[in-house]
């Protein structure tokens, strides 16, 4: 199903409510084509400004994704990502979406959601608010530059963060440059 965008007047005057988008809403990030795509569920993520090849700041989204999701390969190879919001209706689909990986089953289906075409990414017809997002920036934290409450934490969840590739593994950061914008909130 293909989805034309329908996007604000100036994103940037928009109320986001950026403190607790993530944490009280959460989201799925999804990177690939229609064709070939995987998703996941975050609770981590920010919205602010940063640099942009002409010397003006753009507006950006920050997400955080562990190694271990599926969904961090699908980032690697992607330029393009979405940030989906959806409304509370959707808490089960995207705590499903969140407990189950996309390498062993169709997750989307069984979650009962949608997919769409939306620019050149890939979001959910049931999706309230998306940003589509060019990767400006992708990189693994350092271990050793973590706050030693944050290794320790890491260190203390495997079963959330496994061992695998010489013990666990912290996030991916990626920043994306927000692209276009379909908030149909209103």
């Amino acid at each position: 199903m293909e989805k034309n965008m329908t996007q604000t007047n100036d994103f940037r005057n928009d109320e986001f409510q950026v403190f607790n988008q993530f944490d009280q809403q959460w989201a799925v990030v999804t990177a690939g084509t229609l064709e070939h795509f995987n998703g996941c569920t975050v609770s981590w993520g920010s919205m602010g400004n940063m640099w942009a090849k002409d010397g003006r700041s753009i507006p950006t989204i920050t997400v955080y994704i562990h190694p271990a999701r599926y969904t961090s390969e699908f980032l690697k190879d992607s330029d393009i990502f979405t940030v989906s919001f959806f409304p509370k209706s959707q808490q089960r689909a995207l705590a499903y979406i969140g407990s189950h990986s996309g390498r062993n089953e169709d997750k989307v289906k069984a979650a009962g959601l949608t997919p769409v075409a939306i620019g050149a990414g890939v979001s959910y017809a049931e999706a309230s608010l998306v940003f589509v997002c060019r990767k400006l920036y992708m990189h693994q934290f350092s271990k050793e530059d973590l706050a030693p409450e944050i290794q320790n934490y890491y260190a203390s969840k495997p079963a959330t963060y496994p061992d695998f590739h010489g013990g666990w593994q912290p996030h991916f950061l990626v920043i994306g440059g927000i692209e276009d914008v379909e908030d149909k909130r209103h």
